[in-house]
């Protein structure tokens, strides 16, 4: 059935208009500017000022494209939401990632979705990816040379990925060369941080049994600390950020000895 509502073309004022924004956020959890646009006959750009302003204000964070709520001190948003999120930064950092693969490797990939963008770059080549994300392993069916080793669980519906107990006892016996993952938060003081507990025992235990830890973190995340301490930032092997980290905070992290590789 047609939805008039959403077809209805109406012009508001600017505080209006960014009211409307933030009820069709909570409504839908995401929108685009294109969409916003057509919706109350502005230009994109009027769009993308709006939420602009409302980022700054701490309503929403701006995707490419579009818009989806902040919920920095609430539930985690589900992996199809937060895929969109500093989209173009993830994109690098996976392109990156991926480069770093080498034949006979075993390479681990968390669920965050920037692993994700990390597994469309994957290249064909003779490794063993071991992963409890079902996306990434869907993603990864594509390359035939790709051995996958999908770790079993308990379905955490956010992230799409297999937790608990049986995943964990899963990895007895097992050895990885580099463990790719995320997070929700990091910093020089707290370290790496997520917001729940089952994610960070079953990364602490491919932690527990990797060569290298790489961390995947756009910008966004610098400074933002959740519930639960993974590990230090200086346990990592290599943090792969992008171009927007704070130039003191590189230094500071330089003076540290901690690898970092910035990508534009």
């Amino acid at each position: 059935m047609e939805n008039n509502t959403s077809r209805r073309v109406e012009t508001l004022a600017g505080n209006d208009r960014k009211k409307e924004i933030v009820n069709l956020l909570e409504e839908l959890g995401v929108v685009r500017v294109s969409d916003m646009s057509k919706r109350f006959g502005v230009t994109e750009e009027t769009i993308r000022r709006d939420l602009e302003r409302l980022e700054n204000e701490g309503s929403l964070l701006r995707t490419h494209g579009g818009a989806v709520l902040n919920r920095k001190e609430g539930p985690e948003l589900p992996v199809l939401q937060r895929e969109l999120v500093q989209a173009e930064e993830k994109r690098a950092i996976g392109e990156y990632a991926a480069s770093l693969v080498k034949d006979g490797d075993v390479i681990a990939l968390d669920a965050s979705t920037t692993c994700l963008q990390m597994a469309r770059y994957f290249p064909n080549k003779e490794v063993t990816v071991i992963t409890y994300s079902i996306p990434i392993a869907y993603e990864l069916i594509k390359k035939t040379n790709i051995q996958i080793f999908l770790i079993g669980g308990y379905l955490d519906r956010h992230s799409l990925g297999n937790t608990g107990t049986p995943a964990e006892k899963m990895l007895d016996g097992y050895h990885v060369d580099k463990f790719f993952f995320s997070c929700q938060g990091f910093d020089l003081q707290r370290g790496i941080s997520e917001p729940y507990e089952a994610h960070v025992q079953l990364k602490k235990s491919i932690a527990s049994i990797s060569d290298q830890l790489i961390l995947l973190a756009d910008s966004s995340k610098f400074q933002r600390k959740s519930l639960v301490r993974l590990i230090g930032l200086e346990e990592v092997s290599m943090l792969v950020t992008d171009n927007h980290m704070p130039v003191e905070a590189l230094q500071e992290m330089d003076s540290s000895d901690i690898n970092v590789v910035v990508v534009s």
